[in-house]
């Protein structure tokens, strides 16, 4: 979803040509904000792939969001008593960015009720990806979080097939879960006949019982 939303050709060349947009290009690794750097802008992902990874003393990471193409950063944080990240935002692999200010983005709700709307609905959504995301880690084996990683994947797309833009490894730092347990977990799910999986693609062949993982 874009903030740009809903809105028509002519209102949103003019909404976008009264505020500073700033396009930015970031290779494979470098980080793009780094823990407890203050959010000043959101950034919209026109291309590419983002991890929020927490790092530790211990020397182990925990990703706790992977950001595609038309998502935010910031969106839920920029307005916050305490706008700092809480976590290093690394690009996947090349991606661009479009950033908008704190400032710019206030006249830009204020212009327009339908972007007003549309920044709400996103923050709105952040909120609730959270919560998904503490119920995805409450799960007690690695098989259930797994199966529900891939539930929501099929609400979220409405497709029993899709992609998850991230790779193994940054899927078991996702999961908070060893390497080797994910793909020992993955496999047998594909020997059960519940799932099929090339790369980073997946199929759900029997929701029922991908369901009664749950």
């Amino acid at each position: 979803m874009n903030i740009f939303n809903d809105l028509t050709i002519d209102e949103r060349e003019f909404l976008e040509t009264s505020v500073i947009k700033i396009t930015k290009t970031y290779e494979k690794g470098d980080t793009i904000f780094y823990e407890g750097d203050e959010c000043d802008y959101i950034a919209y992902i026109i291309e590419g792939n983002v991890i929020a990874k927490q790092s530790f003393s211990d020397g182990h990471d925990n990703i706790i969001k992977v950001i595609s193409e038309n998502e935010y950063i910031g969106i839920n944080l920029i307005y916050s008593s305490n706008p700092k990240y809480k976590a290093s935002f690394i690009a996947e692999k090349r991606t661009t960015l479009e950033l908008y200010s704190y400032t710019d983005l206030i006249m830009l709700m204020k212009q327009s009720t339908t972007v007003l709307k549309n920044v709400l609905r996103l923050i709105s959504d952040a909120a609730i990806e959270l919560n998904e995301h503490i119920k995805l880690l409450s799960h007690k084996t690695i098989r259930g979080k797994i199966c529900y990683l891939l539930y929501s994947e099929y609400l979220k797309t409405g497709k029993l097939s899709f992609k998850i833009e991230t790779t193994k490894t940054d899927l078991s730092a996702l999961l908070n879960i060893e390497r080797p347990s994910l793909s020992y977990e993955i496999k047998k799910l594909i020997d059960d006949g519940i799932i099929e999986n090339k790369n980073k693609d997946y199929s759900i062949l029997s929701l029922e019982l991908l369901m009664r993982e749950l």
